[in-house]
């Protein structure tokens, strides 16, 4: 009887022990500047951040940011030591070949930004080969910009920062420039001064519409694990209705500081 319970005890234990541990499991994710989505000073690190956080805790676990600049964000989700993943990026072959994408977080549009005094409309490229562009280094507009660029169709100049641009294009430096609709409103709001914010608006037609994934880095231990919990997880935060609750926060500007 003394050794049926003994084996009992011990068996109780070890599922309590396998719980715990499974509840204590932590990832390690890069994460970077990109508000409202992602940002060290907003709350709950930004939107993208924060589905990310829920979608893994309903599996049991935990996540930690680093925040760093974009390039050194995915080198070192590349390098698979500290961090086995980064928040926040569309596909590519390039990554393809090294990490794991889950299912998208966000689907989100790029939009073409202008002065409200611009009567500016499109339907394709050849639309827009009489105007002043602006665009930022290394971002992506898609197949059909980035060829009409190459070839000259269309006139555009490199900038490193959004922030930048929408400076330049309420100061009518340039014509039109393409950005993610949130982040291009936000950052009219946070970063450009009080008496030039009224004279932008945006064109409805999407540049391109992209989905934003976490990526896990395939060499890493229980890869395959982590991408499947955090698709479980965001399944269950979607058929919960906390998802859509977290798009309607956003938009009403509760992430923000």
């Amino acid at each position: 009887m003394y050794s049926v319970l003994k084996i009992a005890a011990l068996s109780y234990f070890l599922l309590s022990f396998s719980w715990l541990a499974y509840g204590q499991d932590v990832i390690k994710l890069t994460n970077g500047e990109w508000p409202p989505y992602m940002s060290e000073g907003y709350k709950h690190n930004g939107l993208v951040s924060h589905i990310v956080v829920e979608a893994f805790k309903n599996e049991g676990i935990t996540v930690e940011y680093g925040f760093f600049p974009w390039k050194r964000a995915i080198k070192q989700a590349e390098l698979g030591k500290e961090w086995k993943g980064s928040v926040g990026w569309s596909k590519n072959n390039e990554r393809e070949a090294i990490f794991i994408y889950t299912d998208p977080i966000i689907e989100l549009k790029d939009v073409f930004f202008h002065r409200k005094d611009l009567q500016f409309d499109w339907k394709t490229i050849d639309d827009l080969k009489n105007y002043k562009i602006g665009a930022s280094v290394g971002y992506f507009y898609g197949k059909a910009f980035e060829d009409a660029e190459k070839s000259k169709k269309i006139k555009v100049s490199r900038t490193s920062k959004d922030e930048n641009n929408l400076k330049k294009l309420a100061a009518g430096k340039i014509d039109l420039f393409p950005a993610t609709l949130e982040v291009g409103y936000e950052l009219i709001a946070d970063k450009l001064p009080e008496g030039t914010k009224n004279v932008l608006t945006n064109h409805p037609r999407p540049v391109r519409t992209t989905n934003y994934h976490l990526i896990i880095n395939k060499k890493i231990k229980d890869a395959q694990k982590y991408a499947d919990a955090f698709n479980s997880g965001l399944k269950k935060l979607k058929e919960s209705g906390k998802y859509e609750q977290m798009l309607s926060d956003s938009i009403e500007g509760k992430y923000r500081p």
